[in-house]
């Protein structure tokens, strides 16, 4: 959820309309894209400012690589309508979004009502603990920033299994997982609806019940309209 990356330019998927319906701006809404994952790279980047624009937003990038991009990333960050972190490396996201103190601000802006969204890795980091694939085969992985108290699974279908083994083994009793296209809206930890922009894209609430067993529900899902 978030880009069509098979257009030429990139398309901004509704996910972006609805999360500054969210924030609710006074003004020409501001998005700052972060680019960590994927290493900042130069076409990302370009990428991501010809997607926008021809749509009514104040778009800003935030590269870390080889230094930020911007002169005080919090004032920066914290100025901003909706934050959105494109997917890549989790591991490496994590690691230089605390080498910056990344973690810190974006917890004052969630805390402040800046919305906060993502896609894959960009998704994964604000729960506790999550599956990736940044070390190669897929894994569970327990060092995320814990804005949200839970696990979470992107691309569910294939990480159905590593994903009911983060949870059997009782250190988080209770995760969401999306199918690709699916997402989930939360007002602060608590999880409002699952959202999606196509057909069968579905999310998942996975819990260990007190018999240690892992059970899983199907979500009822919205289905974002394109604009």
């Amino acid at each position: 959820m978030g880009l069509n990356r098979a257009r030429e330019p990139w398309a901004p998927g509704p996910v972006f309309g609805y999360a500054i319906e969210l924030a609710q701006p006074a003004k020409t809404p501001k998005l700052c894209v972060i680019t960590t994952a994927g290493g900042d790279q130069a076409e990302t980047i370009t990428r991501f400012e010809q997607a926008f624009a021809e749509n009514d937003v104040e778009l800003s990038v935030l590269a870390l690589f080889d230094r930020p991009s911007v002169t005080d990333v919090s004032e920066h960050l914290r100025a901003q309508d909706v934050v959105w972190c494109d997917r890549g490396s989790l591991v490496n996201l994590l690691a230089v979004w605390r080498a910056h103190g990344l973690d810190k601000v974006l917890r004052e802006c969630w805390e402040e009502g800046v919305v906060l969204g993502g896609e894959s890795a960009g998704s994964l980091c604000w729960f506790s603990a999550s599956t990736t694939d940044s070390f190669g085969p897929v894994r569970p992985h327990h060092d995320g920033l814990g804005l949200l108290p839970f696990a979470n699974s992107v691309h569910y279908g294939d990480r159905r299994e590593q994903f009911h083994d983060l949870l059997a083994d009782g250190s988080i009793t209770t995760g969401y997982a999306t199918d690709a296209g699916a997402g989930l809206h939360f007002e602060g930890a608590k999880l409002v609806t699952a959202i999606s922009d196509r057909p069968r894209a579905g999310a998942y609430e996975v819990h260990r019940g007190p018999d240690g067993r892992v059970h899983e529900t199907q979500l009822e899902v919205r289905r974002l309209k394109r604009a």
